[in-house]
C-alpha cells in the first residue's frame, strides 16, 4: 500500500505555513546579512559591507509573491507550487550569494518539503526540481566561481539523489504506519459497534425492540434512588393485552408476534424520550412516565389505549385489540414492590371492570376508574 491513497488530502494550513516558513528564510537572510554588515564595519572593513536590501533580495521577494498569487488561483496545485516555491527560494538564495557554497544545501528544500505530503509522487516532484534547479545553477552560475570544483558538483549531485531516495523511504515507512493505523482503528471500531450491538440486545426484547424485563428493573431501580434523592416524582403504568391467549389459539403465535410488534411500536412513538417503555413479560408492557405529572401520565396512558383500540390487524381478519391499563404514582418512600403491587391490582381492576380502560389505584386502596371503557 502506498500513500498515493491519500492523494485526495487537502492540506491547505500546512501549505499557509510552508510558505510563511519560506518568508521567514527571506527574513532570516536579510538579518545575517546585516549582522554580517555590522561585524565588518566593526572591524573597518567598510569594502566587505553587502547591501541589506539588494535587487537580489527584491527579486528573491517578487517571486515568493508569484508563488503567493499561483498559491491563491490555482487551488488544486497548490501542494505542487509549495515545492516549485521551495525550489525557486533555493535557486535565488544560491544565485544571491553565490560564494557562500554552504548554501547549495538549500536545494534540498523541496525534498523535505515534499515529505510533509506523505506522496511519492510529491516525492519524486521535490527530487525533480531539486535536480532540475542544480542542473540549471551548473550551468548558469558555477562554473564562473573557483570554488565549485567538478568532483564536488558531482558529489552535490549525488546527495540530492539519495536524500531523494531517503525521502521516498520515509514515506514507505509512513505508508506502513498508516496501514497499521487504519487496521487498528477499523479494528477498534469493529469491536466498539459489537459491543454496542451486544449491550442492545442484552437490554432490549428482540421480538418488539423494547427494553426487557431485566433492563427495564436496572432502570426502575435507578430511578426510585434518583427520585428518593431529588424528590423527584415518576409513574409507573402496566398494560396488559386482552384476551391474547384466545388470539394465540384462534390466530397462531405468529399472528399474536404481529400484534405485539404493533402494540409495541404504538408505545415507541406514543411516550416521550425521556419515558421509559418495556416488554415485562409476554403479552404484558410496562411504561414509566418520568416527565409529566400523574395526570397528564393518566392522558398519555389514555392516548395509547385509545390508539390501539382503534388498530386493525390483519392478520386477526382486521380485527382489533383492546388493553387494560393499572396506573400507580411513586411517591417519596415508596418501595419498587409497593409501586408493582399497586399497578397490578389497578390492572386486575381493569380486568374485572370488562377490559378495554385504564384504572389508577389510589393510597387509600380505592381504585377510580378513567375513564369509562371504550364500546
Amino acid at each position: 500500500m502506498s500513500f498515493d491513497l491519500l492523494q485526495n488530502v487537502h492540506l491547505p494550513r500546512w501549505n499557509r505555513r510552508l510558505l510563511t516558513g519560506f518568508w521567514g528564510i527571506v527574513g532570516l537572510s536579510v538579518l545575517l546579512t546585516a549582522i554580517f554588515d555590522a561585524v565588518v564595519w566593526l572591524q573597518g572593513s567598510s569594502s566587505d559591507i553587502v547591501p541589506i536590501i539588494s535587487v537580489n533580495t527584491l527579486r528573491i521577494c517578487a517571486s515568493l509573491l508569484l508563488v503567493e498569487a499561483l498559491h491563491a488561483f490555482l487551488k488544486p496545485w497548490q501542494d505542487y507550487i509549495v515545492l516549485f516555491g521551495a525550489a525557486l527560494l533555493a535557486v535565488n538564495l544560491i544565485i544571491s550569494f553565490p560564494l557562500t557554497s554552504p548554501l547549495l544545501t538549500t536545494l534540498y528544500l523541496p525534498i523535505m518539503v515534499s515529505v510533509f505530503y506523505f506522496q511519492r509522487r510529491k516525492v519524486v516532484f521535490g527530487l525533480l526540481i531539486s535536480l532540475l534547479s542544480f542542473i540549471y545553477l551548473y550551468a548558469g552560475q558555477m562554473t564562473q566561481y573557483s570554488i565549485y570544483q567538478l568532483n564536488e558538483l558531482l558529489a552535490m549531485l549525488g546527495a540530492l539523489i539519495v536524500g531523494g531516495a531517503v525521502a521516498l523511504g520515509i514515506v514507505s515507512r509512513g505508508a506502513e504506519l498508516l496501514k497499521f493505523l487504519r487496521n487498528a482503528l477499523a479494528s477498534e471500531q469493529e469491536l466498539r459497534i459489537q459491543n454496542i450491538l451486544m449491550d442492545k440486545l442484552s437490554k432490549t426484547d428482540a421480538l418488539t425492540e423494547l427494553y426487557n424485563h431485566m433492563s427495564f428493573h436496572e432502570y426502575l431501580d435507578e430511578l426510585i434512588l434518583h427520585g428518593e434523592k431529588h424528590h423527584l416524582d415518576f409513574t409507573l403504568a402496566v398494560l396488559d393485552i386482552d384476551r391474547f391467549k384466545k388470539v394465540n389459539d384462534t390466530y397462531g403465535h405468529r399472528a399474536g408476534d404481529a400484534v405485539l410488534k404493533r402494540v409495541a411500536s404504538v408505545l415507541r412513538d406514543m411516550v416521550s424520550p425521556n419515558d421509559f417503555a418495556a416488554r415485562y413479560g409476554g403479552e404484558e408492557f410496562a411504561v414509566l412516565f418520568t416527565d409529566t405529572s400523574p395526570e397528564s401520565a393518566v392522558e398519555q396512558a389514555e392516548h395509547i389505549r385509545k390508539s390501539i383500540a382503534l388498530m386493525k390487524h390483519p392478520e386477526l381478519d382486521y380485527q382489533p385489540v383492546t388493553i387494560s391499563i393499572g396506573i400507580h404514582s411513586y411517591e417519596q418512600g415508596c418501595r419498587k414492590e409497593e409501586l408493582f403491587i399497586g399497578a397490578d391490582e389497578a390492572l386486575y381492576e381493569a380486568k374485572r371492570n370488562g377490559r378495554n380502560q385504564t384504572v389508577v389505584y389510589n393510597e387509600s386502596d380505592q381504585h377510580k376508574k378513567r375513564p369509562s371503557p371504550t364500546k
